[in-house]
């Protein structure tokens, strides 16, 4: 039990990690981004699929997970600062939208403008977290985590896991979304332009029902990557094969297991066959993952087979 609820705690992390920003960002750049940007973006998150997961392991272990226990409070800063930002950025933007240079920035080339201030968010966010630390977790974070929860704070914690094997669903979920939402045809979200329905409702009411067989997709073929690494959430969850869905605690997921005890197994004994039912679990697991995910799938390709 403590390996299936492994497997799962993993794999909700980082797909809570991973869909929206894949999808949010396969929706700016096919149905709000320039071409000029598009060419540029989609072959950049395409090659981030060929990184191998062994190397996105040991960064996360070795360099993201000690780098995070340091700053974890300019981490939470970070988190309040960057909606502040994007939301203060919204409200200045209103009264400049009638210059000619914001049109031409609306236009397809938001992300330039977003970006920048984004990144100079968390660095404010990271540079003023000894700052947080101190004026509400009495100078040590960790103390006070477990002085007032009882919960331990691991080096290799979900949220390691969360950032790592999000990096590596990203670019699958992103990809098919993206191809999925371009492959809608122009007709139709012309048709609603011309109605005077705005970008972003087009998008809602037209581009997402037509393209959610595609979305749908993309969003269980990442799951199933999710549930079946082995390098990532090995080299990056410690390995701790406990039952809680602190973030701030690691994990042991089923194929991890498998890969760990395989070479200490003697042949035929009990532990030998505990194996093999893990990876059959892992095997029925991912199966009907798919097969639902096919079901599915096929019922929204005849529901709006029509578009």
């Amino acid at each position: 039990m403590p390996l299936i609820y492994g497997t799962f705690k993993g794999t909700f992390y980082a797909m809570i990690f991973a869909i929206p920003l894949a999808l949010f960002g396969a929706i700016y750049t096919s149905q709000f981004g320039s071409r000029r940007l598009r060419n540029v973006i989609k072959p950049a998150v395409e090659i981030m699929a060929a990184v191998p997961s062994v190397v996105i392991g040991f960064l996360a272990a070795l360099w993201f997970a000690p780098l995070l226990e340091c700053h974890f409070p300019g981490f939470l800063l970070s988190i309040l600062i960057v909606p502040l930002v994007f939301i203060l950025l919204l409200i200045i933007w209103q009264p400049l939208r009638g210059h000619s240079w914001a049109k031409r920035v609306e236009a397809g080339h938001e992300f330039l403008v977003m970006a920048p201030l984004l990144v100079f968010a968390v660095a404010v966010g990271v540079e003023g977290g000894p700052w947080f630390e101190q004026l509400f977790f009495a100078g040590n974070f960790k103390l006070w985590l477990f002085g007032e929860t009882g919960l331990r704070y691991d080096s290799r914690n979900s949220i390691v896991i969360a950032f790592a094997l999000g990096f590596a669903v990203i670019p699958i979920i992103f990809t098919i979304t993206e191809d999925a939402l371009s492959n809608v045809p122009g007709s139709l979200k012309a048709a609603s332009l011309a109605l005077g329905a705005s970008r972003w409702q087009t998008v809602w009411r037209v581009v997402l029902p037509s393209a959610s067989p595609g979305i749908f997709a993309a969003l269980m073929i990442g799951l199933g990557r999710a549930v079946g690494e082995t390098m990532i959430v090995l080299m990056a969850t410690g390995n701790t094969p406990i039952m809680e869905m602190s973030i701030f605690n690691g994990m042991r997921p089923l194929s991890a297991n498998i890969a760990v005890e395989i070479p200490e197994a003697p042949h035929g004994d009990t532990l030998y066959r505990l194996l093999f039912l893990s990876a059959v679990l892992l095997f029925v697991l991912t199966f009907v993952l798919n097969t639902v995910a096919e079901v599915v799938r096929e019922r929204l390709r005849r529901k709006y087979g029509r578009f």
